[in-house]
């Protein structure tokens, strides 16, 4: 592949598939960017398909950005640090997002995810501090590690039912979350999937959940009840450590059922409830 820069953007060039990959510039991007469809170079024409790897990464004067319907993947840390870029529209044709993709926009408040995207990467939007709120379409089925870390004015998301797992630190430090439903369609809660959302006030985990991993739900200092389902056969280390609020804990199974679970050190350390509510009668924690 060759590299040119044409009409103020560089590109790769794939002179066999007659496709074209944003890439980035030595002097950076600034100001409104218009990505086209096709770019002709001596009488050739390329498709755009790809916004690359760190291609406007670190791009602090770029204000917006227009994708075209031809790119089919954004890649990992693509607009990372754009910390002037307030929004964003994913064409439909997108349907990979990869990691680190947004990671640092602070000035990111709205971004829409079309139903073509299949799969958001890690750490996609870590660090947007000021985006609020986010649908996640049916076509994504996993929630990667970090995706929402350290989002702190996120205060709502949905979760559609296609998702089947919730990675490692999602929703880290996501202080403004108040209430997050898990669609029935989880088996898993990552480590340090909900850490420190100290907003969070309510939770419903679905009876397909099976493992709730370490340290889950740690200082989750508003959280004042949880109801875990019969589903479930692994609760983690310091999965409810911390959660200085939480005065009640229910099973939805019997208490021959809970104690199959397996409990993992200080699932429950500094916790003030000192009972498990299960279908038959209490169990003492």
């Amino acid at each position: 592949m060759k590299e040119e820069i044409i009409n103020g953007i560089n590109y790769r060039l794939n002179e066999e598939t007659l496709t074209a990959e944003v890439a980035e510039k030595s002097d950076g991007y600034e100001g409104a960017i218009v990505i086209p469809e096709i770019v002709v170079l001596n009488d050739v024409t390329y498709r755009v398909t790809r916004i690359g790897e760190r291609a406007f990464m670190e791009c602090k004067m770029l204000t917006s950005i227009i994708i075209p319907n031809s790119v089919m993947t954004i890649g990992s840390r693509a607009f990372q640090s754009c910390t002037l870029l307030t929004s964003i529209t994913i064409p439909n044709s997108v349907t990979s997002i990869e990691a680190w993709a947004f990671a640092d926009c602070r000035s990111l408040t709205d971004i829409v995810i079309p139903n073509s995207v299949t799969s958001i990467g890690g750490g996609v939007f870590s660090g947007c501090s000021k985006l609020t709120s986010i649908a996640i379409p049916d076509s994504v089925t996993s929630i990667g590690g970090g995706v929402f870390f350290d989002c702190t004015s996120l205060t709502s998301i949905t979760l559609p039912n296609s998702v089947k797992s919730i990675g490692e630190m999602a929703f880290y430090d996501c202080r403004s979350l108040t209430a997050i439903t898990i669609p029935n369609s989880v088996t898993s809660i990552g480590d340090r999937a909900f850490e420190d959302c100290s907003s969070l006030t309510t939770i419903t985990i679905p009876n397909s959940v099976k493992v709730i991993g370490d340290n889950a739900f740690i200082d989750c200092s508003s959280l004042t009840a949880i109801t875990i389902p019969d589903s479930v056969t692994i609760i983690g280390e310091g999965a409810f450590c911390d959660c200085e609020s939480l005065t009640s804990i229910t099973f939805q199974g019997t208490i021959a059922q809970w104690e199959e679970i397996i409990l993992q050190d200080d699932w429950n350390n500094e916790v003030p409830a000192k009972v498990v509510h299960c279908t038959d009668g209490d169990v003492e924690i």
